[in-house]
Protein backbone atom coordinates (compact mmCIF):
# COMPACT_ATOMS: atom_id res chain seq x y z
CA UNK A 1 0.00 0.00 0.00
CA UNK A 2 1.42 3.41 -0.74
CA UNK A 3 2.45 5.75 1.78
CA UNK A 4 0.21 8.16 0.30
CA UNK A 5 -2.43 6.41 0.07
CA UNK A 6 -1.83 4.95 3.51
CA UNK A 7 -1.65 8.84 4.97
CA UNK A 8 -4.66 10.17 2.81
CA UNK A 9 -7.16 7.57 4.70
CA UNK A 10 -5.39 8.57 7.99
CA UNK A 11 -6.55 11.93 7.19
CA UNK A 12 -10.15 11.31 6.05
CA UNK A 13 -10.75 9.81 10.27
CA UNK A 14 -12.64 12.92 10.50
CA UNK A 15 -9.63 15.25 10.62
CA UNK A 16 -9.62 16.96 7.68
CA UNK A 17 -13.03 17.28 5.29
CA UNK A 18 -15.07 19.99 3.11
CA UNK A 19 -18.44 20.95 2.80
CA UNK A 20 -20.20 24.32 2.25
CA UNK A 21 -19.91 26.85 4.56
CA UNK A 22 -23.63 27.12 4.78
CA UNK A 23 -25.14 24.09 5.59
CA UNK A 24 -28.61 25.12 4.54
CA UNK A 25 -27.61 25.64 1.31
CA UNK A 26 -28.10 22.88 -1.39
CA UNK A 27 -25.50 20.63 -3.42
CA UNK A 28 -25.99 21.30 -7.14
CA UNK A 29 -23.96 17.89 -8.44
CA UNK A 30 -21.86 16.06 -6.90
CA UNK A 31 -18.04 17.00 -8.53
CA UNK A 32 -16.51 13.49 -6.47
CA UNK A 33 -18.26 11.74 -8.40
CA UNK A 34 -15.96 12.53 -11.68
CA UNK A 35 -12.74 11.92 -9.27
CA UNK A 36 -13.74 9.37 -6.83
CA UNK A 37 -17.06 6.28 -7.51
CA UNK A 38 -18.16 4.94 -4.67
CA UNK A 39 -17.01 2.01 -5.93
CA UNK A 40 -13.26 3.21 -5.54
CA UNK A 41 -14.59 4.83 -2.09
CA UNK A 42 -15.30 1.43 -1.57
CA UNK A 43 -11.99 -0.26 -2.63
CA UNK A 44 -9.78 2.36 -0.76
CA UNK A 45 -11.70 1.71 2.85
CA UNK A 46 -10.96 -1.71 2.72
CA UNK A 47 -7.54 -1.63 1.71
CA UNK A 48 -6.23 0.73 4.27
CA UNK A 49 -8.66 -1.46 7.05
CA UNK A 50 -6.57 -4.20 5.89
CA UNK A 51 -3.13 -2.24 7.03
CA UNK A 52 -4.67 -0.86 10.10
CA UNK A 53 -5.52 -4.83 11.21
CA UNK A 54 -2.17 -5.23 10.84
CA UNK A 55 -0.80 -2.47 13.11
CA UNK A 56 -3.69 -1.61 15.43
CA UNK A 57 -4.78 -4.29 17.97
CA UNK A 58 -8.21 -4.89 16.72
CA UNK A 59 -10.91 -6.77 19.73
CA UNK A 60 -12.02 -10.32 18.79
CA UNK A 61 -14.62 -10.03 21.35
CA UNK A 62 -17.75 -11.48 19.77
CA UNK A 63 -19.93 -10.15 22.41
CA UNK A 64 -19.06 -6.54 22.31
CA UNK A 65 -18.41 -7.22 17.98
CA UNK A 66 -22.48 -7.49 18.15
CA UNK A 67 -23.45 -5.05 20.17
CA UNK A 68 -21.35 -2.35 18.46
CA UNK A 69 -22.87 -3.88 15.33
CA UNK A 70 -26.58 -3.69 16.18
CA UNK A 71 -26.02 -0.40 17.46
CA UNK A 72 -24.25 1.36 14.42
CA UNK A 73 -26.86 -0.40 11.88
CA UNK A 74 -29.61 0.76 13.48
CA UNK A 75 -28.63 4.14 13.39
CA UNK A 76 -27.26 4.15 10.04
CA UNK A 77 -30.85 2.79 9.08
CA UNK A 78 -31.99 6.38 9.69
CA UNK A 79 -29.43 8.02 8.33
CA UNK A 80 -28.69 9.28 4.54
CA UNK A 81 -26.73 6.20 3.53
CA UNK A 82 -28.99 4.79 0.99
CA UNK A 83 -27.52 0.69 1.25
CA UNK A 84 -25.17 1.05 4.50
CA UNK A 85 -22.30 -1.65 3.45
CA UNK A 86 -20.04 -1.13 6.25
CA UNK A 87 -17.15 -2.65 7.87
CA UNK A 88 -17.53 -2.09 12.01
CA UNK A 89 -14.10 -2.15 13.94
CA UNK A 90 -13.37 -2.01 17.75
CA UNK A 91 -10.09 -0.87 18.43
CA UNK A 92 -8.06 -2.21 21.78
CA UNK A 93 -7.78 0.70 23.23
CA UNK A 94 -8.34 2.61 26.25
CA UNK A 95 -8.42 5.88 24.66
CA UNK A 96 -11.54 8.08 23.90
CA UNK A 97 -11.49 7.88 19.63
CA UNK A 98 -13.74 7.03 17.06
CA UNK A 99 -12.93 7.15 12.99
CA UNK A 100 -14.83 6.89 9.50
CA UNK A 101 -13.13 5.67 6.78
CA UNK A 102 -14.36 6.06 3.02
CA UNK A 103 -16.39 3.20 1.44
CA UNK A 104 -18.26 2.81 5.27
CA UNK A 105 -15.03 1.57 7.10
CA UNK A 106 -16.66 2.59 11.16
CA UNK A 107 -13.64 2.34 13.74
CA UNK A 108 -14.18 3.24 17.95
CA UNK A 109 -12.22 2.45 20.29
CA UNK A 110 -13.21 0.64 23.75
CA UNK A 111 -12.41 3.46 25.53
CA UNK A 112 -15.29 5.48 24.39
CA UNK A 113 -17.64 2.55 25.95
CA UNK A 114 -15.33 3.28 29.13
CA UNK A 115 -15.96 6.89 29.24
CA UNK A 116 -19.61 7.65 28.48
CA UNK A 117 -22.19 7.97 30.59
CA UNK A 118 -24.88 6.09 28.16
CA UNK A 119 -25.76 4.76 25.04
CA UNK A 120 -26.87 7.62 23.59
CA UNK A 121 -23.50 9.62 24.37
CA UNK A 122 -21.58 6.90 22.21
CA UNK A 123 -25.02 7.22 19.99
CA UNK A 124 -23.70 10.68 19.02
CA UNK A 125 -20.43 9.90 18.47
CA UNK A 126 -21.52 6.95 16.10
CA UNK A 127 -23.97 8.78 14.26
CA UNK A 128 -21.30 11.79 13.43
CA UNK A 129 -18.94 9.56 12.21
CA UNK A 130 -22.02 7.80 9.60
CA UNK A 131 -22.56 11.47 8.84
CA UNK A 132 -18.82 11.75 7.63
CA UNK A 133 -19.46 8.77 5.69
CA UNK A 134 -22.73 9.67 4.02
CA UNK A 135 -21.86 12.88 2.99
CA UNK A 136 -18.75 11.47 1.24
CA UNK A 137 -16.64 14.20 3.08
CA UNK A 138 -13.01 12.48 2.58
CA UNK A 139 -14.03 12.98 -1.74
CA UNK A 140 -14.65 16.07 -0.96
CA UNK A 141 -11.37 16.68 1.02
CA UNK A 142 -9.44 14.52 -1.85
CA UNK A 143 -10.95 16.67 -4.39
CA UNK A 144 -9.80 19.98 -2.46
CA UNK A 145 -6.51 18.78 -1.72
CA UNK A 146 -5.45 18.29 -5.72
CA UNK A 147 -5.07 22.29 -5.52
CA UNK A 148 -2.82 22.04 -2.59
CA UNK A 149 1.17 21.58 -2.88
CA UNK A 150 2.11 17.67 -3.18
CA UNK A 151 4.89 18.51 -0.76
CA UNK A 152 3.05 20.32 1.68
CA UNK A 153 -0.02 17.83 1.48
CA UNK A 154 2.55 15.08 2.20
CA UNK A 155 4.29 16.82 4.78
CA UNK A 156 1.02 17.31 6.45
CA UNK A 157 -0.62 13.85 6.37
CA UNK A 158 2.12 11.91 7.57
CA UNK A 159 2.06 14.36 10.87
CA UNK A 160 -1.68 13.50 10.65
CA UNK A 161 -1.21 9.57 10.16
CA UNK A 162 1.08 9.99 13.57
CA UNK A 163 -1.23 11.97 15.45
CA UNK A 164 -4.38 9.22 14.62
CA UNK A 165 -2.29 6.35 14.99
CA UNK A 166 -1.91 7.33 18.45
CA UNK A 167 1.43 10.08 18.71
CA UNK A 168 -0.69 13.27 19.11
CA UNK A 169 2.23 15.57 20.52
CA UNK A 170 4.52 14.30 17.58
CA UNK A 171 1.74 14.47 14.69
CA UNK A 172 1.02 18.27 16.12
CA UNK A 173 4.32 19.42 15.96
CA UNK A 174 4.60 17.96 12.28
CA UNK A 175 1.95 19.89 11.39
CA UNK A 176 3.42 23.20 12.79
CA UNK A 177 6.75 22.25 11.34
CA UNK A 178 4.92 22.83 7.65
CA UNK A 179 3.62 25.41 5.70
CA UNK A 180 1.69 27.14 7.99
CA UNK A 181 -1.42 29.18 5.55
CA UNK A 182 -1.47 25.57 4.07
CA UNK A 183 -2.55 24.20 7.73
CA UNK A 184 -4.81 26.78 8.33
CA UNK A 185 -6.89 26.55 5.20
CA UNK A 186 -7.40 23.24 5.71
CA UNK A 187 -7.81 23.59 9.50
CA UNK A 188 -10.47 26.08 8.77
CA UNK A 189 -12.10 23.31 6.63
CA UNK A 190 -11.79 20.79 8.98
CA UNK A 191 -14.23 23.15 11.43
CA UNK A 192 -16.83 23.47 8.34
CA UNK A 193 -17.12 19.73 7.81
CA UNK A 194 -17.20 18.67 11.85
CA UNK A 195 -20.25 20.64 12.02
CA UNK A 196 -21.72 19.56 9.49
CA UNK A 197 -20.75 15.91 10.85
CA UNK A 198 -23.04 17.23 13.93
CA UNK A 199 -26.36 18.71 12.31
CA UNK A 200 -26.36 15.58 9.85
CA UNK A 201 -25.49 13.54 12.79
CA UNK A 202 -27.99 14.95 15.61
CA UNK A 203 -31.04 14.55 13.15
CA UNK A 204 -30.19 10.67 12.80
CA UNK A 205 -30.00 10.40 16.08
CA UNK A 206 -33.38 11.90 16.83
CA UNK A 207 -35.08 9.99 14.18
CA UNK A 208 -33.77 6.69 15.80
CA UNK A 209 -35.18 7.85 18.98
CA UNK A 210 -31.96 8.91 20.61
CA UNK A 211 -31.34 11.49 22.60
CA UNK A 212 -29.91 14.90 19.94
CA UNK A 213 -28.31 16.46 23.15
CA UNK A 214 -26.12 13.66 24.07
CA UNK A 215 -23.50 14.21 20.98
CA UNK A 216 -22.82 17.90 21.82
CA UNK A 217 -23.09 16.71 26.34
CA UNK A 218 -20.60 14.36 25.36
CA UNK A 219 -17.82 16.52 23.28
CA UNK A 220 -18.88 19.11 26.14
CA UNK A 221 -17.45 17.08 29.28
CA UNK A 222 -14.49 16.17 26.89
CA UNK A 223 -13.47 19.72 26.39
CA UNK A 224 -13.70 20.72 30.12
CA UNK A 225 -12.26 17.68 31.00
CA UNK A 226 -9.23 18.48 28.80
CA UNK A 227 -8.42 22.19 30.44
CA UNK A 228 -7.76 20.20 33.96
CA UNK A 229 -6.00 17.43 32.41
CA UNK A 230 -2.43 17.70 30.40
CA UNK A 231 -3.11 15.26 27.56
CA UNK A 232 -6.45 15.73 25.43
CA UNK A 233 -7.73 12.45 24.52
CA UNK A 234 -7.55 11.36 20.55
CA UNK A 235 -10.70 11.85 20.12
CA UNK A 236 -10.00 15.78 20.34
CA UNK A 237 -7.03 15.57 18.52
CA UNK A 238 -9.05 14.34 15.45
CA UNK A 239 -12.38 16.47 15.97
CA UNK A 240 -11.59 19.95 17.11
CA UNK A 241 -14.34 20.80 19.26
CA UNK A 242 -14.30 24.43 20.34
CA UNK A 243 -16.72 26.62 22.60
CA UNK A 244 -18.56 27.89 19.36
CA UNK A 245 -19.22 24.55 18.02
CA UNK A 246 -20.74 22.87 20.90
CA UNK A 247 -23.10 26.14 21.56
CA UNK A 248 -24.03 25.74 18.08
CA UNK A 249 -24.92 21.87 18.14
CA UNK A 250 -26.77 22.37 21.77
CA UNK A 251 -28.98 24.91 19.89
CA UNK A 252 -29.35 22.89 16.51
CA UNK A 253 -30.47 20.09 19.76
CA UNK A 254 -32.92 22.08 20.97
CA UNK A 255 -35.06 22.53 17.93
CA UNK A 256 -35.16 18.34 17.59
CA UNK A 257 -37.58 15.75 19.25
CA UNK A 258 -36.03 14.53 22.48
CA UNK A 259 -37.26 11.08 23.94
CA UNK A 260 -37.65 9.75 26.73
CA UNK A 261 -34.36 8.94 28.56
CA UNK A 262 -34.48 4.83 28.82
CA UNK A 263 -31.53 2.66 30.28
CA UNK A 264 -30.06 0.45 27.62
CA UNK A 265 -29.28 -2.62 29.86
CA UNK A 266 -27.09 -3.87 26.82
CA UNK A 267 -24.87 -0.93 26.83
CA UNK A 268 -24.05 -1.03 30.72
CA UNK A 269 -23.11 -4.86 30.26
CA UNK A 270 -20.74 -3.99 27.61
CA UNK A 271 -19.53 -1.00 29.55
CA UNK A 272 -19.32 -3.73 32.28
CA UNK A 273 -17.66 -5.96 30.64
CA UNK A 274 -15.06 -3.60 29.06
CA UNK A 275 -14.44 -2.46 32.79
CA UNK A 276 -13.35 -5.93 33.86
CA UNK A 277 -10.75 -6.24 31.14
CA UNK A 278 -9.29 -2.68 31.11
CA UNK A 279 -9.23 -2.12 34.71
CA UNK A 280 -5.42 -2.78 35.89
CA UNK A 281 -5.01 -5.84 38.09
CA UNK A 282 -7.49 -8.29 39.23
CA UNK A 283 -7.98 -7.18 42.74
CA UNK A 284 -8.96 -3.85 41.23
CA UNK A 285 -11.30 -5.20 38.69
CA UNK A 286 -13.50 -7.00 41.94
CA UNK A 287 -13.52 -4.00 44.59
CA UNK A 288 -14.75 -1.77 41.48
CA UNK A 289 -17.85 -3.54 41.00
CA UNK A 290 -17.96 -4.90 44.74
CA UNK A 291 -18.34 -1.53 45.29
CA UNK A 292 -21.66 -1.27 43.15
CA UNK A 293 -22.87 -4.53 44.90
CA UNK A 294 -26.42 -2.29 46.67
CA UNK A 295 -26.73 -0.61 43.23
CA UNK A 296 -30.86 0.28 43.13
CA UNK A 297 -31.26 0.73 39.82
CA UNK A 298 -32.20 -2.94 38.71
CA UNK A 299 -30.17 -2.70 34.74
CA UNK A 300 -26.80 -1.33 36.61
CA UNK A 301 -27.29 -3.67 39.68
CA UNK A 302 -27.21 -6.32 37.08
CA UNK A 303 -24.12 -4.75 34.91
CA UNK A 304 -22.34 -4.45 38.32
CA UNK A 305 -23.20 -8.24 38.82
CA UNK A 306 -21.92 -8.96 35.82
CA UNK A 307 -18.87 -6.69 35.72
CA UNK A 308 -17.86 -8.84 39.29
CA UNK A 309 -18.79 -12.43 37.75
CA UNK A 310 -16.11 -11.69 34.88
CA UNK A 311 -13.80 -10.13 37.27
CA UNK A 312 -13.72 -12.94 39.57
CA UNK A 313 -13.61 -15.41 35.82
CA UNK A 314 -10.47 -13.22 34.78
CA UNK A 315 -9.01 -13.91 38.61
CA UNK A 316 -9.61 -17.86 37.77
CA UNK A 317 -11.91 -17.99 40.48
CA UNK A 318 -14.22 -19.51 38.82
CA UNK A 319 -16.71 -21.13 41.31
CA UNK A 320 -17.62 -17.30 42.55
CA UNK A 321 -18.10 -16.72 38.64
CA UNK A 322 -20.22 -19.20 37.73
CA UNK A 323 -22.52 -18.87 41.39
CA UNK A 324 -23.12 -14.88 39.91
CA UNK A 325 -23.49 -15.91 36.62
CA UNK A 326 -26.08 -19.04 37.42
CA UNK A 327 -27.95 -16.53 39.49
CA UNK A 328 -28.22 -14.15 36.84
CA UNK A 329 -29.48 -16.58 34.23
CA UNK A 330 -31.85 -18.04 36.18
CA UNK A 331 -33.32 -14.66 37.59
CA UNK A 332 -33.18 -13.16 34.08
CA UNK A 333 -33.98 -16.29 31.28
CA UNK A 334 -34.52 -14.23 28.33
CA UNK A 335 -30.86 -12.35 28.51
CA UNK A 336 -28.84 -14.65 26.65
CA UNK A 337 -25.41 -12.32 27.41
CA UNK A 338 -25.69 -14.39 31.13
CA UNK A 339 -26.28 -17.61 29.58
CA UNK A 340 -23.25 -16.72 27.07
CA UNK A 341 -21.32 -15.97 30.23
CA UNK A 342 -21.73 -19.67 31.61
CA UNK A 343 -20.33 -20.86 28.17
CA UNK A 344 -17.47 -18.58 28.89
CA UNK A 345 -16.52 -19.48 32.62
CA UNK A 346 -16.85 -23.62 31.39
CA UNK A 347 -14.71 -22.76 28.67
CA UNK A 348 -11.91 -20.90 30.89
CA UNK A 349 -11.61 -24.04 33.28
CA UNK A 350 -11.63 -26.16 31.00
CA UNK A 351 -14.96 -28.04 31.54
CA UNK A 352 -15.63 -27.99 27.59
CA UNK A 353 -18.71 -30.49 27.85
CA UNK A 354 -20.09 -28.17 29.79
CA UNK A 355 -19.09 -25.33 27.38
CA UNK A 356 -20.34 -27.22 24.44
CA UNK A 357 -23.76 -27.82 26.66
CA UNK A 358 -24.30 -24.07 27.31
CA UNK A 359 -23.52 -23.13 23.93
CA UNK A 360 -26.08 -25.50 22.41
CA UNK A 361 -28.72 -23.78 24.53
CA UNK A 362 -28.48 -20.87 23.66
CA UNK A 363 -28.33 -21.85 19.62
CA UNK A 364 -31.54 -23.53 20.75
CA UNK A 365 -32.75 -20.15 21.79
CA UNK A 366 -30.89 -17.78 18.94
CA UNK A 367 -30.26 -20.40 15.92
CA UNK A 368 -26.72 -18.56 14.36
CA UNK A 369 -26.15 -16.74 17.45
CA UNK A 370 -22.54 -14.86 16.66
CA UNK A 371 -20.79 -14.91 20.17
CA UNK A 372 -22.42 -18.63 21.02
CA UNK A 373 -21.12 -19.81 17.45
CA UNK A 374 -17.73 -18.58 17.83
CA UNK A 375 -17.24 -20.18 22.10
CA UNK A 376 -19.03 -23.22 20.65
CA UNK A 377 -16.20 -23.85 17.83
CA UNK A 378 -13.38 -22.84 20.78
CA UNK A 379 -14.98 -25.43 22.89
CA UNK A 380 -14.81 -28.23 20.07
CA UNK A 381 -11.58 -27.09 19.06
CA UNK A 382 -10.24 -27.08 22.33
CA UNK A 383 -11.93 -30.59 23.20
CA UNK A 384 -10.26 -31.85 20.27
CA UNK A 385 -13.32 -32.24 17.56
CA UNK A 386 -12.28 -29.72 14.89
CA UNK A 387 -14.63 -31.81 11.91
CA UNK A 388 -17.48 -30.85 14.34
CA UNK A 389 -16.31 -26.99 15.02
CA UNK A 390 -16.73 -26.61 10.86
CA UNK A 391 -20.02 -26.79 10.25
CA UNK A 392 -20.47 -23.96 12.67
CA UNK A 393 -17.51 -22.32 11.68
CA UNK A 394 -18.88 -22.20 7.58
CA UNK A 395 -21.71 -19.93 8.13
CA UNK A 396 -19.95 -17.75 10.08
CA UNK A 397 -16.99 -17.40 6.82
CA UNK A 398 -20.88 -16.71 4.68
CA UNK A 399 -21.40 -14.12 6.90
CA UNK A 400 -18.57 -12.84 7.73
CA UNK A 401 -15.85 -13.16 5.10
CA UNK A 402 -13.74 -10.32 6.31
CA UNK A 403 -12.88 -10.99 9.88
CA UNK A 404 -9.73 -12.45 10.24
CA UNK A 405 -10.37 -13.97 13.70
CA UNK A 406 -12.91 -16.66 12.28
CA UNK A 407 -10.61 -17.51 9.42
CA UNK A 408 -8.16 -18.09 12.11
CA UNK A 409 -10.39 -20.58 13.84
CA UNK A 410 -11.40 -22.14 10.48
CA UNK A 411 -7.43 -22.86 10.09
CA UNK A 412 -7.24 -24.74 12.89
CA UNK A 413 -10.00 -26.18 12.66
CA UNK A 414 -9.06 -27.68 8.80
CA UNK A 415 -5.71 -28.04 9.80
CA UNK A 416 -6.57 -30.70 12.98
CA UNK A 417 -9.42 -32.07 10.49
CA UNK A 418 -6.56 -32.88 7.66
CA UNK A 419 -7.37 -30.81 5.03
CA UNK A 420 -4.01 -28.97 4.56
CA UNK A 421 -5.13 -27.34 1.17
CA UNK A 422 -7.99 -25.34 3.42
CA UNK A 423 -6.09 -24.87 6.26
CA UNK A 424 -3.47 -23.18 3.91
CA UNK A 425 -6.24 -21.14 2.13
CA UNK A 426 -8.08 -19.92 5.72
CA UNK A 427 -3.88 -18.72 6.95
CA UNK A 428 -3.76 -16.52 3.71
CA UNK A 429 -6.93 -14.78 4.02
CA UNK A 430 -6.60 -14.27 7.80
CA UNK A 431 -3.07 -13.29 6.79
CA UNK A 432 -4.48 -11.17 3.80
CA UNK A 433 -7.15 -9.44 5.94
CA UNK A 434 -4.38 -7.85 7.99
CA UNK A 435 -2.34 -6.52 5.31
CA UNK A 436 0.26 -8.96 5.21
CA UNK A 437 -0.19 -9.54 1.20
CA UNK A 438 3.23 -11.03 0.79
CA UNK A 439 2.59 -14.27 3.60
CA UNK A 440 -0.91 -14.59 2.26
CA UNK A 441 -0.41 -14.80 -1.60
CA UNK A 442 2.89 -17.00 -0.03
CA UNK A 443 0.13 -19.43 1.31
CA UNK A 444 -2.26 -19.52 -1.60
CA UNK A 445 0.98 -20.81 -3.63
CA UNK A 446 1.58 -23.74 -1.08
CA UNK A 447 -2.35 -24.28 -0.95
CA UNK A 448 -2.45 -24.37 -4.78
CA UNK A 449 0.98 -26.80 -4.77
CA UNK A 450 -0.98 -29.08 -2.83
CA UNK A 451 -4.60 -28.80 -4.45
CA UNK A 452 -3.48 -29.92 -7.96
CA UNK A 453 -5.06 -33.03 -7.89
CA UNK A 454 -8.83 -31.31 -7.04
CA UNK A 455 -9.46 -29.63 -10.16
CA UNK A 456 -12.46 -27.39 -8.66
CA UNK A 457 -10.08 -26.82 -5.76
CA UNK A 458 -7.64 -25.53 -7.53
CA UNK A 459 -9.46 -22.96 -9.91
CA UNK A 460 -11.12 -21.81 -6.70
CA UNK A 461 -7.86 -21.09 -5.48
CA UNK A 462 -6.36 -19.63 -8.26
CA UNK A 463 -8.89 -16.93 -8.75
CA UNK A 464 -8.90 -15.94 -5.25
CA UNK A 465 -5.07 -15.63 -5.73
CA UNK A 466 -5.96 -13.84 -9.01
CA UNK A 467 -8.36 -11.33 -6.38
CA UNK A 468 -5.53 -10.60 -3.90
CA UNK A 469 -3.04 -9.74 -6.16
CA UNK A 470 -5.12 -7.30 -7.86
CA UNK A 471 -5.82 -5.71 -4.93
CA UNK A 472 -2.87 -5.59 -3.31
CA UNK A 473 -1.46 -3.83 -6.54
CA UNK A 474 -4.32 -1.53 -6.76
CA UNK A 475 -3.41 2.24 -6.45
CA UNK A 476 -5.84 5.47 -6.31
Amino acid sequence: MKFLLRTLLLMSCCTLAATSANDDLPVLGDPTAALMSADQEYRLGRSWLRGLRGQTSIMSDPLVQEYVESLVYRLASYSDLKEPNLEIVVINSRQINAFAVPGGVIGLNAGLFLNARDEDEVGGVVAHEIAHVSQRHFARRYLDSKKMNTAVLAAMLASLAVAIAGDGEAGMAGIAATQAGAIQAQLAYSRQNEREADRVGMQTLAAAGMDPDAMPRFFERMHNNQRFAGDPPEFLLTHPVTESRIADSRSRARSLPSPRMNSSLHFLLVQARLQAAFIQGDNHAIDHFQRYSNERNALALQAARYGLALSYLRADRFDQARKIMQALAEEHPDQLWFRLGLVEVALDEGDYARAISQAERVLDLSPDNYPASILMSKALLRSEQPAKALPVLKPLLNQRPNNPYIWDLAADAYGNSGDKVRALHARAESQFLRGRDQQAMQQMQYALRDAENDFALYSKLTGRLQTMKALSEEEF
